[in-house]
């Protein structure tokens, strides 16, 4: 057995408790880092998502893809449709009927427009509300509706990130 004087034994017990401290951070930290702010490969809305992500900068990138399902949870969304109050009514009627939503859930008045998150499991769809100022998801209205999967090309334009991509 070693035999230690009373100095040598405290700085032993001292590089113990420091390497359990060191120890404790590793497992700890990260699983209270995953719990706050963004989860863990899922943002929770699409304007959330964008306004947090830095644009790609150079003069050939017209515009940047977005994955819904990074976005969204692939579990629990099999497809997404947009709804804006730019589409013809007679569109927007019908989304609103075959779809299932309140009309009273929906403010198509210009300020808002949706997207429509549509369950994998068959129940209640689920809306997104985003604010068009921050993120105009109505450039280009959706008439089907895709998988989640499937990605949305974004630009920045005059500080609004704006679906489609950047002819100039």
């Amino acid at each position: 057995m070693l035999k230690l004087n009373k100095k040598h034994r405290s700085w032993i017990v001292l590089a113990v408790v420091a390497w359990l401290l060191v120890l404790a951070a590793l497992i700890f930290i990260p699983k209270t880092r995953a719990e706050s702010g963004v989860q863990s490969g899922h943002a929770g809305t699409l304007q959330q998502s964008l306004l947090s992500s830095e644009p790609a900068s150079g003069d050939a990138v017209v515009g940047q893809l977005v994955d819904p399902s990074r976005i969204y949870d692939a579990a629990t969304y099999a497809g997404y449709i947009s709804l804006c109050p730019n589409e013809p009514q007679g569109l927007a009627e019908d989304k609103i009927a075959q779809l299932g939503i309140d009309a009273n859930e929906v403010d198509l008045g210009g300020k808002y427009g949706y997207v429509v998150l549509l369950p994998a499991d068959g129940s209640d769809v689920v809306l997104d509300k985003v604010d068009l100022n921050a993120v105009d998801i109505c450039t280009i209205p959706m008439d089907q509706p895709y998988p989640l999967n499937a990605p949305l090309p974004f630009y920045i334009s005059d500080g609004t990130w704006t679906l489609g991509a950047n002819a100039q």
